[in-house]
């Protein structure tokens, strides 16, 4: 069976603190994990990525929640496609903090300088999310 992966990035309407977002991710993964959807959490100066997977109707239905809340501003979704199999199988969240600089390298945009320039080229070619997600997956925060 297909898994529906959803990748958007936003901007957090305000600085996230790391309590913050350890709430985030402890209501992640306990929702995530009654409904079947994997992923990983990326959050890097004032910015988020996000991918969602898991069956198609329950990741649409879990993006719809997260674009209504007002932790985010500016979502928009990088990526959406169907995959034979989750690049994420054993997180119901992972999660990662990468610097900017850890992120342009991530996605093969080292001449990028600023999280701007980033999220523009992810914008412009989603190919470059790749690289982030292999790296995130090696270099994620546990917690």
């Amino acid at each position: 069976m297909p898994v529906h992966q959803l990748i958007y990035a936003s901007l957090a309407q305000k600085k996230m603190l790391k309590s913050d977002l350890y709430i985030i991710l402890r209501k992640a993964r306990n929702n995530n994990e009654h409904s079947g959807v994997t992923g990983l959490l990326i959050y890097s100066n004032e910015y988020f990525i996000q991918l969602l997977e898991g069956e198609k109707d329950v990741v649409k239905r879990l993006f719809k929640t997260i674009s209504k809340d007002e932790r985010h501003a500016n979502i928009q979704i990088l990526s959406e496609s169907d995959t034979i199999e989750r690049a994420f199988v054993n997180w119901e969240m992972a999660y990662s903090t990468p610097s900017v600089r850890d992120l342009a390298n991530w996605s093969g945009l080292q001449n990028a300088t600023t999280i701007g320039q980033i999220m523009e080229n992810l914008q412009r070619d989603p190919n470059h999310l790749t690289g982030i997600l292999t790296s995130a997956l090696e270099n994620q925060t546990v917690i």
